[in-house]
């Protein structure tokens, strides 16, 4: 399965999902993950695992840029169960070659209304891959959810007026998460935040195929 997780937004928290589905992936077959933003986050946090060995099972981490995504990562991913790209904080030509190539894309989106607005443009790009990708599946998960406003359910209602499939996990912001990437880990590894850990587990089980 191939997945890509994917906005043209920063700050969503779409390398952290990136990673956590990758490693949760790494757990039961051979996972590569594709480090497709210009920032390159996934690879620091590639670095910075390597840099704090665990036994864990890890991804494996490439870095590969524009239409390189959609031709190496073809070729790459045959030599694997699993593959988890992390594209996009803008619509670039990695951000479209990871919609080819992509079987799923998780779609990460905060609950304020520039999150709405740059959803919009992204649909745009969605709908185009999906003219020469059709059986593209794409799952909203909304992320730094601050459960103490209302935000995210306006969001949901602004996605379901867009009739996009909106995963039932939601991610809040928690320092758990930072803390975790920061170290090159997960928060199951880390083992700190019981609410975090739930919500990953859940948002794996929702999408795993």
């Amino acid at each position: 399965m191939i997945y890509a997780v994917v906005n043209t937004k920063g700050g969503v928290g779409k390398t952290t999902t990136a990673v956590h589905l990758a490693t949760m992936l790494a757990r039961i077959g051979k996972t590569l993950l594709i480090d497709g933003d210009p920032q390159a986050s996934a690879a620091s946090w590639a670095a910075w695992r390597r840099d704090n060995p665990t036994d864990a099972p890890s991804p494996t981490t490439t870095c590969l840029a524009g239409k390189a995504i959609l031709t190496e990562g073809k070729q790459l991913a045959a030599g694997f169960e699993h593959v988890v790209v992390d594209a996009g904080g803008r619509d670039s030509v990695g951000l479209r070659s990871a919609l080819l190539l992509a079987q799923m894309a998780i779609i990460p989106i905060g609950a304020s209304n520039l999150d709405a607005a740059a959803m919009t443009d992204l649909l745009t790009v969605v709908e185009l891959a999906r003219d020469y990708n059709p059986v593209l599946d794409v799952r909203v998960l909304l992320t730094r959810v601050d459960p103490r406003t209302k935000d995210a359910a306006e969001m949901l209602v602004f996605l379901s007026e867009q009739k996009l499939t909106v995963l039932p996990t939601k991610v809040c912001e928690r320092v758990a998460f930072r803390r975790a990437i920061g170290e090159g880990s997960i928060v199951q590894e880390l083992g700190r935040d019981q609410a975090a850990i739930a919500e990953m587990e859940a948002f794996f089980k929702e999408v795993q195929v």
